[in-house]
């Protein structure tokens, strides 16, 4: 027997000998009884190997340093970057150029804090690399996060860059308490900071057949200097079941709408 004592309560458990010292002597009930201490065993074990690698998941996160943890994400999606026909050697070259050049790692870790991505590898030249994002939903959250912690000064420099394509931007960019979500403007503001780029239809396409996302959330994309002087912009989602893509206005916001964007990063 083990003694267990909680409180005042004490409890008597029974060992997994004694449990079986106690089962019927007819075989086929003994039989019966056995398989199912064993299949509430298994069940046992299954439960527990999963809480283990989740604790360890969390530990290794938690004291992991920022850089190899997105190192150790990016490798992790490289089924994915399979899928677009990335070959494994060319994988790990790329990575062990990141791994040993801290401006690629700090211009990819911005991003991935500025836009809550989850950075996909889709493209190795001898130039660049080129990353998608590929988190189930486009995220909402750290895109409003990312641009209400804005200094005044970052903004501003990015702002006066984007004026030379789009004059009214600041006018635009103007927002209400009770805001929520992202409009166009808005999604391009956090493009300038970090480097990123707007989908395109294709490119969002092409992401969907390799893997569904934005089945509750809706990503803009990468729209024409004509259909914007309209006062639209292209955005995509997959709420239906199917790729969709539209045209609204540019500057509606919603606490489902943001970005999805491509990142570029020049090879060392």
């Amino acid at each position: 027997m083990v003694t267990t004592s909680q409180g005042s309560e004490t409890t008597v458990v029974p060992t997994i000998e004694e449990r079986i010292a106690d089962l019927p002597q007819d075989v086929a009930e003994r039989a019966r009884m056995l398989q199912e201490m064993k299949d509430k065993l298994d069940t046992d074990v299954n439960l527990i190997r999963r809480e283990l690698d989740r604790v360890l998941k969390v530990s290794i996160e938690q004291n992991i340093k920022p850089d190899e943890k997105l190192l150790a994400d990016i490798q992790g999606r490289y089924e994915l970057s399979s899928d677009f026909g990335i070959n494994r050697n060319d994988f790990d070259i790329v990575l062990e150029e990141m791994r040993n050049n801290q401006p690629m790692l700090d211009q990819v870790r911005l991003a991935e804090r500025a836009f809550g991505a989850e950075w996909t590898v889709i493209s190795i030249s001898e130039s660049e690399i080129l990353f998608a994002d590929t988190i189930k939903n486009t995220n909402v959250e750290a895109q409003e996060e990312f641009l209400l912690g804005l200094d005044d000064q970052e903004r501003s420099d990015a702002v006066v860059s984007l004026q030379e394509r789009f004059p009214e931007i600041e006018r635009y960019l103007q927002r209400a308490d009770d805001d929520r979500g992202l409009h166009y403007y808005d999604y391009l503001l956090v493009c300038e900071i970090t480097g990123a780029e707007p989908m395109s239809e294709n490119q969002y396409r092409e992401l969907q057949k390799h893997k569904p996302v934005d089945r509750q959330k809706v990503c803009w994309l990468l729209t024409e200097k004509e259909m914007l002087d309209r006062g639209d912009a292209l955005y995509g989602d997959r709420l239906g079941g199917g790729v969709r893509v539209y045209g609204g206005s540019a500057v509606f916001r919603n606490g489902i709408r943001a970005g999805r964007p491509l990142l570029r990063v020049q090879r060392s």
